[in-house]
């Protein structure tokens, strides 16, 4: 009977034993569970403002550099088999149902040294190379071949272009904006002057029809 009873003890304590410890396992899983939760949260809570910050970081670099693009179109120029770097900024008056004929007037600074100013008036054809475009109110965009010509003064010589443009025109029937890359070649009629070879990229602003209505009955 001792020895009944003596057994029958051992295998109670090793029942709550075995209990005991399967209850310890669960709570410290769900208090684990628990805390990793808290954790995450506040993981999320702490990169949600970073990203935030980020993003609102990014929109104003972003702006800065449209309009560094916009307002400092580079250049660079090959001359007297030297080469130089410089900014340039054209703006254009566009006639026709599109301002595909365009007038333009360009100002550049060439750094070499002395800096050099130029100034350079002309007339462009746009070749747009979608078919379909009419005058609307709304901007459509369409890539563009441009050819043109014009006058060139440094203000102590001048000279006469050729150039070609090649872009992605977005425009209607008043407002042209013309990201594109333009190379030309300037022949010098003052004598003892070099001629001029450039290639420069970045946006035109213009403005079309400013005297003329197109009389657009309908939007597109």
């Amino acid at each position: 009977m001792k020895l009944k009873s003596s057994i029958y003890r051992t295998i109670s304590v090793f029942l709550l034993f075995i209990a005991f410890n399967a209850y310890s396992q669960v709570n410290l899983q769900q208090n684990f569970s628990l805390t990793n939760l808290k954790l995450k949260s506040k993981t999320t809570e702490r990169k949600l403002p970073g990203l935030a910050g980020k993003t609102s970081s990014v929109l104003p670099i972003s702006i800065g550099v449209l309009t560094a693009i916009y307002l400092l179109n580079p250049l660079v120029e090959y001359t007297d088999r030297k080469v130089y770097a410089g900014l340039t900024k054209e703006v254009s008056v566009g006639f026709g149902k599109l301002g595909q004929h365009r007038t333009a007037a360009e100002y550049s600074m060439v750094f070499g040294g002395n800096i050099r100013h130029y100034l350079r008036l002309s007339y462009k054809y746009d070749i747009l190379l979608a078919t379909g475009i009419q005058p609307s109110h709304m901007l459509q965009g369409t890539s563009v071949i441009s050819v043109g010509a014009g006058y060139f003064t440094d203000f102590k010589g001048r000279g006469i272009f050729p150039e070609i443009t090649y872009g992605y025109s977005i425009r209607n029937h008043k407002l042209l904006f013309y990201p594109h890359v333009k190379i030309r070649y300037t022949y010098m009629l003052t004598k003892d002057k070099p001629s001029i070879t450039d290639l420069s990229f970045g946006v035109i602003l213009g403005i079309a029809n400013p005297f003329i209505d197109v009389n657009i009955r309908r939007k597109y």
